[in-house]
Formats: structure tokens, sequence, C-alpha cells
């Protein structure tokens, strides 16, 4: 039964985003009195953010390469040439190195299946770049991706499944896991940031609080750490040096969270009662009572099957998944919960570096917009990709964020390709006005 509901999702999902691809243009919603007149690949795009979630089971690997099939397909249809920057050849190099490291890999279908995941957040930049060109299309998509996430969070979050008890919604993997909603939620909590900034209305605060607790509840560390981390960034970019006293804040309820927050603090220590001050927290480094669930021993394991005797260049794209895949390791899972990592033993340490060097870069395109009101689409877009960036990037080190490109991975790269599309219109805009 749940097989055939996925199949029907997928069927309409994918059905419903290409005639939104190939539609004329029409009105969308921005709020009670406005509309905004949005082509259709606009919608296309918003309605790629507003369905993060939607995993559709054992079709999901089929949805992205259509979803790449689809963008591909409006290049082509409607004559348009992607617009690379330096931006975008930092991620083309990583790219060329990710297929350069299939010559050596050990499986070349699980190559192509790592390499498509690192490809579509790309692909899907390239689109948002050049095909945005409404000016309020990002506080659309902003209003209607809360939206989704409220709703998301309402029904698969931790008051539905912790305190009322009810987890029919995740049987059959209609939507992703706990876990990639936590990290979903940051991204979220990114842009409810953003929408509290520009209108200063105190709901969006509210809303960053409801995704806290959701991920409290179901106890999902990863997911917490990046709205922490994303709050502290967002803190500086908003009130400077001011911030200083924000950021110690956040850090003392971190503390405070451990400590006192029985569904955290039972995840973080095989044995929580031993841990009753800040110093018994770092002392549980030191008497192994820190619970990482086995990672630490999984990631130790792998580099040393993958990463140890070929630290530059890695044992091939795809070798981790080919041994996860394909053999019963670790109790049975297939993803080692760590993309830097998946990135060190797959494709080196040139790999990480080159990976790393795209958010570094980013942070350059958008530092003359980032301490800046998001009044301005522009504006707005820039602060969205780096806060977004700054939620997505601590996760990777506890999670498998690149294989739910959907749900988080690809959310700083539409972002940075909708920043790109107002970039370009704005200096098309001052050399016309310079003539």
């Amino acid at each position: 039964m749940f097989a055939a509901i996925n199949l029907l999702v997928f069927v309409f999902l994918t059905g419903y985003a290409f005639l939104l691809l190939i539609s004329k243009p029409s009105y969308v919603k921005l709020s009670k009195t406005e509309r905004v007149l949005l082509t259709g690949r606009e919608k296309f795009l918003l309605l790629t953010l507003v369905t993060g979630m939607v995993m559709v089971g054992s079709f999901s690997s089929l949805r992205l390469m259509i979803w790449l099939s689809f963008m591909m397909f409006a290049f082509v249809i409607y004559r348009k040439s992607p617009h690379f920057n330096s931006l975008t050849i930092i991620y083309i190099i990583f790219l060329i190195w990710l297929g350069i490291t299939m010559v050596w890999s050990p499986d070349l279908l699980y190559g192509i299946r790592v390499y498509l995941k690192y490809l579509y957040p790309f692909i899907v930049l390239l689109f948002a770049a050049t095909f945005v060109h409404s000016k309020d299309f990002i506080f659309v998509a902003m209003r209607w991706m809360l939206a989704a996430a409220f709703i998301t969070s309402v029904f698969l979050g931790g008051f539905m499944t912790h305190i009322i008890g009810f987890w029919y919604f995740y049987i059959g993997n209609l939507f992703w896991p706990i876990s990639t909603l936590a990290d979903y939620l940051a991204v979220m909590a990114a842009v409810s940031f953003v929408m509290w900034w520009r209108t200063g209305e105190k709901k969006y605060l509210f809303l960053i609080g409801w995704f806290i607790i959701s991920s409290l509840l179901q106890g999902v560390r990863t997911g917490i750490l990046s709205i922490g981390v994303m709050l502290m960034v967002a803190s500086y970019l908003r009130y400077k040096i001011a911030s200083f006293p924000y950021l110690i804040g956040a850090v003392a309820i971190g503390i405070t969270m451990i400590l006192f927050v029985p569904q955290l603090k039972e995840k973080m220590f095989f044995d929580p009662e031993k841990v009753q001050t800040i110093d018994d927290i770092t002392g549980a480094f030191e008497e192994n009572n820190l619970n990482t669930n086995l990672r630490t021993y999984m990631w130790e394991d792998l580099m040393h099957r993958f990463h140890d005797e070929h630290e530059w260049l890695g044992s091939g794209l795809g070798s981790v998944q080919h041994y996860m895949y394909e053999n019963f390791v670790f109790g049975g899972l297939h993803v080692p919960h760590s993309d830097y990592v998946q990135m060190m033993c797959d494709s080196g340490n040139v790999g990480l570096i080159l990976y790393l060097f795209f958010p570094l870069m980013m942070y350059f395109y958008t530092i003359r917009y980032v301490h800046k009101k998001p009044a301005s689409a522009l504006n707005a877009s820039a602060i969205l990709a780096f806060l977004a960036y700054a939620a997505v990037l601590p996760a990777m080190a506890f999670d498998n964020i690149v294989n739910y490109s959907f749900a988080s991975h690809s959310y700083p790269f539409i972002f940075a390709g909708i920043f790109l599309a107002y970039r370009r219109i704005e200096k098309r805009q001052q050399r016309i006005q310079g003539v």
C-alpha cells in the first residue's frame, strides 16, 4: 500500500512539476492583498523549494534524475545559456575532480550515483541564476517555504511524534526521516530569521523557537547544532560587534539544554546521571561517556580503509557507498553519517578542499550585501544563501546532507542562484542608467 502511495505522489508531483515548467506566466499569492506574476520556470523552482521534505520512498533517486532532466530540458527548449562566473567555476572544478576520481572507483555505478547528488545542487543553482526574473520571487518563495515548513513540522515534528505519539506519517518513507527533518528545519530557521530581519514581525522568531522545540523533542543533536550555529552567524550579521552578548547567551542556552533537556541529555551520554555540571560535559570526552552512536568507530574504520595511504586522491568516488551497500557493516547502515568523512574517503583531501572553497567563495561574493537589512531582493537572497550554508555546513560533519539534496543540501545553492540572478539584473540596470 505504501509503495502505491509513493508511486501516486511521485507521478503527481512529477507531472505537476513538468506542467508548471512549461506553463505560461500566472499570478502567485504573496500576501493577503498582493499577487506576483511568475513564469513557468519560476513556479517550477517554487514547487521545488516547497516540496523539499517529500521523499517518495524508493523513487527519490528517480525524482532527482527527472528534476535534472527537466532543468536541462528548460535550458534547451527556451534557448538559454547558463551564466558562469568565478563562483560557479569553483564548483565546476570540484565536479571535474569528482569525475576524475571515478577512474579509480571500485564500482562505476556507485560513483555515478554519488556524482549525481553533487551535480543536482549545481544544476539547480544555474537554473535559478538563469530563469529567475521577478524581483519579488524571493519574497514569495520565503513565505511559501515557511508555510510548508510549519505544516511539515506540525505533522512530522516533535510535538506530533513525542507528545501525541503519532508516527504514522513516517511509515512508508513518503517523507524524509526525523534526522533530515531537523536539517531541513535548520535551513527554514534561516529563512525565518531573514523574514524577521526584513519585517520586524515577532512571529518569525516564534517560528524559529517552534523549529528548535521540534528538534529538541525528537532529540536530534545535528539539527539543534545547525540552528545554533546559524543563529550565531545571523546575530553577528544583524548586530555586528553588539552581537557578542547574544553569542554568549546562545552558548549558555546550548549548555543548559544539554544539562536539563532529557531527550537531548539521554542521547548525548551513555550515563546521563553522571553529567550534572559543565565540568561533567568536558569530562565525558575523557571518560568515554559521550554517546556518538558508534559513529566515531565507523569513521575511524572508513578512514583506515579508504583514506589512509590515499590521503590526497581518495579511493575513488562511490567507494564508501559501494562498501556499505554491498556488505553488512555497522549494523546495516548504508551511509557514514558524515559528508566530510565520505568526501575524504572517496575523493581525498583534494575533494574536501575544493568543496569547501565553494562556500568560502560564496562568502566573498555576498560580503557586500549580507551586513545590510534585507530590504531588497538582492540583499535578502545574499543573506539567505549565506545563512543557509551556515546551517548546512555543521550538519555535514555529522549527517549525510548530500544524500538529502532536496531537503537540505540544495537550498544554499538555490538561494545563491537567485542571488546571482538579481546581481545580474542589477548590473544590467546600472549599465542602462549609465547610458
